[in-house]
């Protein structure tokens, strides 16, 4: 069933989160959850095994849990910076601040290796045009933090995205939008086609239509904010 996000969800403030405590972290994520569906499908695919994505915030970035199913955990990727979305499984991330031209396209798969996109209205414009723009929306994967955590039955992805490397790179702070949409590409075995799912209700098989994105308001104490 499709679901849409027809009002910006809550993404609650946590504090002294310890960076190095994966356990601590994800504990610390409560906001959501959002889950991932196929919206451009009458019904999902047989092989669609199902995602969960929370969220939080502190002054100084987003924080992002995503637990993901999986079946069949693989990544054939050697390296950051590569399309990954070719390579096996991934995980993206899609976030800009409300009401600005600027987003990101993060990325990261089961080895924990990660790709950093940046799109401006010139690469978009681009992109809709057919051009390749891979090389040109790249930036440094060292901006952002994305740890990954395998268990049985699937992965778990902890992402942190600055708020320093979204377009004006200041602190968020309480009441402020980002417009957001999680999604993943699920790799099988040799042979069998990746399984494409997202958090936003897709009309069409297009991760980059941000007017069909979710919004978060973040919410927290103001004055406590620097």
């Amino acid at each position: 069933m499709t679901k849409k996000h027809t009002s910006p969800t809550p993404a609650p403030r946590i504090e002294n989160l310890k960076s190095g405590d994966f356990q601590a972290a994800a504990l610390a994520v409560t906001g959501g959850p959002w889950t991932m569906q196929q919206a451009w499908l009458r019904k999902p695919d047989k092989a669609f095994r199902p995602a969960l994505v929370r969220f939080a915030w502190e002054p100084d970035a987003l924080w992002v849990l995503a637990d993901l199913s999986d079946d069949f955990v693989t990544a054939r990727s050697t390296g950051h910076s590569q399309k990954l979305w070719m390579l096996g499984d991934v995980f993206e991330i899609f976030v800009a601040r409300n009401r600005t031209p600027f987003y990101l396209e993060l990325h990261v798969n089961p080895k924990g290796h990660k790709l950093h996109l940046r799109f401006s209205p010139e690469i978009v414009r681009k992109m809709k045009a057919g051009e390749h723009v891979f090389k040109k929306a790249q930036a440094s994967v060292s901006d952002f933090d994305g740890r990954v955590k395998k268990g049985k039955g699937g992965w778990q992805v902890l992402a942190r995205v600055p708020a320093a490397i979204l377009p004006n790179g200041k602190p968020f702070r309480p009441g402020q939008k980002l417009d957001i949409s999680f999604s993943r590409y699920d790799a099988g075995p040799k042979g069998t086609p990746e399984i494409l799912s997202s958090t936003s209700p897709h009309k069409a098989l297009s991760y980059h239509c941000r007017h069909e994105w979710g919004q978060i308001v973040l919410q927290g104490n103001s004055s406590a904010v620097s």
